[in-house]
């Protein structure tokens, strides 16, 4: 269980830029025999711009509990300043505490006495104000969750219209539950729940939701064929197909978390689902989704290794066509038990010990700087990138609506591998470009900086003077540090 009081502070979302373009997949590593291991020849085509990259294709994702313990408060710690850091994007609300064991308590109501067994956590409206000065706070918006899995019709509806009115503009979407294709394994329905039965629980949900800012399934993975069917059943009363995706289970090691076939394995996984709410005219969200399920994995989900992750998996989400990801987390003490055994590894942020929790201040992990990066991309459009290279990088280039155009360069190899020499070809004659570097001390090291800079107790990052390229006869020489994110803007 995460020690908690009731006073925690709000968890971060963060913003990314969002995607939706004709996918020709990521860039991918030339496998040429001629390619030179320590370089890299990419390309930009500016002449094709593809789909879009949103302002929140990056967010975060919390559990339910989080609004019944007090976090989310604009008015305690330095969550706020967190969540401004990484600009204004989509927070997601619900996660295995929506259904497990989060009670909805309506105004002038109090909780049973005694509660039933299965109570851990109440959320009451005034737990909503909250998160609306939250979010008012931050800029960002968000999709709560209802409990449909020990579905009562009346608190289901009193809970939705208490977030509509609550929440208004600042509501994107009322989550139907979480993770239906799981119920039967936590006693929330019986072993043969088909999506028949799911169908038949979701839509008295959306019955008294009333309105079409809806998201489902939130199915536990992609393979799931719930998704598609619900969102061909259902897709004129839903304004998001949503879905979760990790990127491994306990297995998952550095090497296999940074392969290139890792990114390529995730997107396929997603492209049924894809494409069955590009037919229902839905945007859809991978709205939980990290490195490992069950809390992440030591050594691997909590290091630097997770931030060059984040910035390939959220770009190459978006550019396949997806509106976002949110990675998921909590606001407990970093690398403590949560619960069942599990460890929080993976989340963003974190309080470095029990009175940091309790007084509401908290760090970041590795990821956070990864998202940071990611954010800096957008928004705009994606253009078509080429990679030749015998090194495991990847990159993404888009033209932002600033009129400006970003290259994100990832390179997941050793740090301690030599740099590797990038001919960049940009199809301008000359100019100057701005250069931004993430680095880490090793890959499976928690050091992380962005142009020598680190995000500082209040909750700000305030990187150094960015480094300067020269452009000559359209293409930039660059050599990039091995194990490390770059950003260059012309």
């Amino acid at each position: 269980m995460y020690k908690r009081a009731a006073a925690l502070v709000a968890a971060g979302a963060l913003v990314l830029t969002s995607g939706a373009q004709a996918y020709a997949g990521p860039a991918k590593l030339a496998e040429t025999p001629t390619a030179d291991p320590g370089n890299a020849t990419i390309s930009i085509d500016a002449a094709h711009p593809g789909s879009r990259l949103a302002g929140d294709a990056v967010g975060l994702s919390f559990e339910e509990r989080e609004l019944g313990i007090g976090n989310l408060d604009a008015s305690k710690g330095n969550m706020v300043q967190l969540f401004r850091t990484l600009g204004a994007s989509n927070v997601r609300i619900g996660g295995n505490t929506l259904d497990r064991d989060s009670l909805w308590v309506p105004a002038g109501q109090q909780p049973p006495n005694p509660k039933p067994d299965w109570v851990q956590d109440i959320v009451t409206p005034n737990d909503v104000k909250r998160l609306r000065g939250f979010l008012d706070a931050t800029g960002w918006k968000a999709e709560v969750g209802v409990n449909v899995g020990r579905w009562d019709p009346a608190l289901g509806r009193d809970q939705a219209r208490s977030l509509q009115k609550i929440l208004g503009p600042k509501l994107n979407a009322v989550e139907c539950g979480n993770e239906p294709d799981q119920w039967p394994g936590k006693g929330l329905a019986p072993a043969d729940f088909d999506y028949t039965q799911y169908h038949a629980r979701w839509a008295a949900c959306a019955d008294v939701v009333g309105s079409s800012r809806i998201a489902g399934p939130d199915t536990a993975g992609t393979s799931s064929s719930w998704a598609a069917s619900l969102a061909a059943d259902e897709g004129k009363r839903m304004n998001m197909l949503t879905v979760h995706q990790y990127a491994s289970g306990p297995d998952i090691t550095i090497d296999k978390m940074l392969a290139p076939g890792q990114i390529t394995s995730q997107l396929s996984s997603v492209s049924a689902n894809l494409a069955a709410a590009g037919k229902a005219g839905l945007p859809m969200r991978v709205d939980e989704a990290n490195s490992a399920y069950s809390g992440g994995i030591d050594g691997v989900s909590n290091v630097y290794a997770s931030a060059l992750w984040v910035i390939d998996y959220g770009l190459s989400m978006a550019q396949a066509g997806l509106q976002g990801v949110n990675i998921h987390g909590g606001l407990g003490v970093c690398n403590d038990p949560i619960w069942n055994g599990k460890f929080q590894r993976y989340t963003p942020i974190c309080a470095s010990n029990t009175a940091y929790e309790l007084a509401q201040v908290y760090q970041v992990m590795p990821i956070y700087y990864g998202i940071w990066m990611a954010r800096q991309m957008g928004p705009g459009r994606f253009l078509p990138v080429t990679v030749s290279s015998g090194t495991n990088i990847s990159a993404y280039a888009v033209r932002g609506d600033d009129g400006r155009t970003r290259i994100a360069l990832v390179q997941k190899d050793a740090t301690t591998n030599a740099p590797v020499h990038v001919s960049l070809s940009v199809g301008k004659a000359g100019g100057t470009a701005r250069v931004l570097h993430m680095t880490g001390d090793a890959l499976n090291g928690t050091a992380t900086t962005i142009q020598g800079a680190t995000v500082d107790p209040s909750g700000r990052l305030t990187p150094g003077r960015p480094d300067t390229a020269r452009v000559t006869k359209g293409t930039l020489e660059l050599d990039v540090p091995s194990g490390s994110a770059t950003i260059v803007t012309f």
